[in-house]
């Protein structure tokens, strides 16, 4: 028999699903079913009609105090370090970087490339230097983003230029310890293997002054000898300035969803047309009848099924 710990987790675990890829192109596309079943299961809204855009918000207040999933840290990330720090035709953050056999949580790119690593409370720790190690060879600076659970642990395993955040109880940053500029050589295999051939193109060209008009299959070993060649400041800029050209984010779409769902746009791959039907979506109603008429056909169609 399952603990009402154990229940009350399921709960929340079914309410981050609504923050995921599959869900927010799900609701795009139209298919409101897991809205309406934690509408009227978990989220139960007080006042009917309720908009979509405050379904998600709802959704992610929940969340706020029983289940801070990775996407619930990035979120916070969106809205008060980038949106809210930054300028924002000028930044430009990245969601799941590759960096070697890791993925950055979060990047945020501006004048220094500055990494957030997240540890929620269900992680552990133990892949952290590793991850650290990668990170700190290609980012001017690294954070390690984590709930309160973590934070002494941490503090013993992190190199001297890391700087620790931790995701406070009132879902704050509260900067723990501040990282360093890391001036160290940047590895350039490390760097080219990050990202795509048409970044590393227009960065070699950039450093090097000369077009290059080579077969695709020799363009990496050409670029990655021009940057073995160059100063690592030189190159740091570079990476910066390519990056920002060529994963730009879309501002435009960002500014018209909730707060809840500011990191979704970032994160997940949501094409123009779902982009412009959710943004119509989140505008739209939710009646009380629509949920229960769902609930029914739900409940009608298992019981045929058997």
């Amino acid at each position: 028999m399952q603990s009402e710990i154990d229940v009350k987790m399921m709960k929340y675990k079914n309410i981050g699903q609504l923050f995921t890829s599959q869900a927010i192109n799900a609701v795009a596309d139209g298919d409101f079913s897991l809205l309406h079943e934690l509408a009227a299961t978990a989220l139960t809204p007080k006042f009917f009609p309720v908009k979509v855009s405050e379904i998600f918000d709802i959704a992610f207040k929940k969340l706020s105090h029983e289940y801070k999933s990775e996407y619930f840290f990035k979120n916070i990330i969106a809205n008060e370090v980038f949106l809210k720090k930054h300028k924002k035709n000028e930044a430009v953050m990245l969601s799941e970087f590759r960096v070697g056999t890791n993925k950055a949580d979060c990047v945020i790119l501006n004048g220094l490339s500055t990494c957030y690593e997240i540890k929620t409370e269900l992680d552990n720790l133990k892949r952290l230097p590793e991850q650290l190690d990668s990170y700190t060879n290609l980012f001017d600076k690294v954070y390690v983003v984590a709930a309160k659970t973590h934070i002494e642990k941490i503090k013993l395993i992190i190199p001297e230029t890391v700087g620790i955040i931790e995701l406070t109880e009132k879902n704050k940053l509260d900067e723990i310890k501040l990282a360093s500029v890391i001036d160290s050589e940047i590895n350039p295999k490390l760097m080219i293997s990050s990202m795509r051939i048409a970044e590393y193109k227009h960065m070699a060209e950039k450093i090097s002054g000369i077009r290059i008009d080579l077969p695709n299959m020799d363009v990496y070993s050409f670029c990655l000898e021009i940057f073995e060649n160059t100063d690592s400041q030189t190159l740091r800029k570079h990476f910066r300035d390519s990056l920002k050209i060529h994963r730009a984010n879309n501002i435009s779409f960002i500014n018209t969803l909730p707060r809840s769902l500011k990191s979704s746009a970032i994160s997940f791959s949501i094409n123009q047309s779902r982009q412009r039907s959710l943004t119509k979506i989140l505008s739209s109603y939710i009646e009380k009848d629509d949920i229960c008429t769902s609930l029914y056909s739900e409940v009608n169609s298992s019981s045929l099924q058997r």
